[in-house]
């Protein structure tokens, strides 16, 4: 580990931050100039490019025949972004969450979750003789359906703007004076350096990890998974800071299920992703703390310190189950 190493860790946390805090003004800035709720902005393009890095990574790894990678990688921070993401972000500040995201998003999101299991584990879901676990061609283009509900949802709720809030976007809109070109450069300026920065990070971090003897499997569900998360992460805090609640819940949902239903979709049907029934347990607290999260909302209509810490202890319990199952596994395994 040399004095570059921990440079171009630092390096990654500034271009990590600034780019989030520009994402976050050029999105608002956008959904004013179009005159749509912040919300909208959020589930789609914000979404998109936080997930980039997923994409990326998931793709990647399919082709070159890591299918555990890939699904580990959409399963892992599919976790972080609730339980890590959303919940250093409520701890920040309470958000309040819309009506529309604990009715639809939500839900949606956990469709997504429950969608992993039931097309991986085909051994139980369906009685046929020599069946194997496998998200094939075909699960990738139903998934890709999904996502195109999903959208149907999104366009959906733009129609379904309540009075006051529409007045309030209608009011936004018209003092709203920067242009487009501004506005896009704000955007994908601050997707790149965040992108740009995540990769930073998880180079980095993985060399110091080597260096001090952490199994790559280990750096792979932890390193890997919360270092495609850290663009979600850097860009709900930063909305939370800025009091942009709709961006900040709006890209974690919208990041989720562009993970299960366009990424592992695209990615399943260039290549069918054979399913490790070791990922179940992950695949099953990925379904608990998303349901976790929507029962948190039903209780209060938003996420608060306390709810937010619980987030963030069960990421915690989870990252510690990780370390020892590694450990079993390479007891038993020798």
């Amino acid at each position: 580990m040399t004095f570059w190493t921990l440079f171009y860790l630092l390096l990654g946390f500034v271009l990590l931050i600034k780019g989030a805090d520009v994402l976050v003004d050029g999105s608002a800035g956008l959904a004013k100039k179009l005159g749509i709720p912040k919300v909208i902005v959020g589930l789609t393009l914000v979404a998109f490019g936080t997930s980039a890095p997923e994409g990326t990574v998931s793709l990647i790894a399919a082709i070159q025949g890591n299918a555990n990678i890939s699904l580990g990688n959409v399963i892992g921070s599919n976790i972080a972004n609730i339980a890590l993401v959303l919940g250093i972000a409520a701890m920040i500040r309470k958000i309040t969450v819309r009506r529309v995201t604990v009715t639809k998003e939500v839900p949606m999101a956990i469709l997504a979750v429950a969608a992993i299991l039931f097309m991986g584990y085909d051994t139980v879901f369906q009685e046929q003789e020599g069946i194997q676990n496998v998200i094939a061609m075909g699960d990738g283009f139903i998934l890709l359906a999904f996502f195109v509900v999903f959208l149907y949802y999104i366009f959906g709720d733009l129609k379904s703007t309540e009075k006051q809030e529409e007045e309030i976007v209608k009011k936004e809109k018209a003092n709203y004076k920067e242009s487009f070109w501004y506005l896009g450069l704000m955007i994908f300026g601050g997707l790149a350096f965040i992108i740009g920065g995540g990769k930073l990070i998880v180079d980095t971090a993985s060399e110091i990890a080597l260096a001090f003897g952490v199994s790559e499997a280990l750096i792979g569900l932890t390193i890997v998974a919360l270092g495609t998360s850290l663009p979600e992460l850097a860009t709900a805090v930063v909305a939370a800071l800025k009091n942009e609640d709709d961006i900040a819940v709006g890209s974690i949902m919208g990041s989720n299920i562009f993970n299960v239903f366009l990424v592992l979709g695209i990615t399943s049907i260039i290549s069918p992703l054979a399913f490790d029934p070791i990922l179940l347990l992950d695949v099953f607290f990925a379904l608990f703390i998303t349901i976790l999260f929507y029962i948190f909302l039903l209780q209060k209509k938003g996420l608060g310190r306390f709810y937010g810490s619980i987030l963030v202890f069960f990421y915690a319990v989870y990252i510690v189950s990780l370390g020892f199952r590694e450990t079993v596994i390479a007891y038993f395994g020798g």
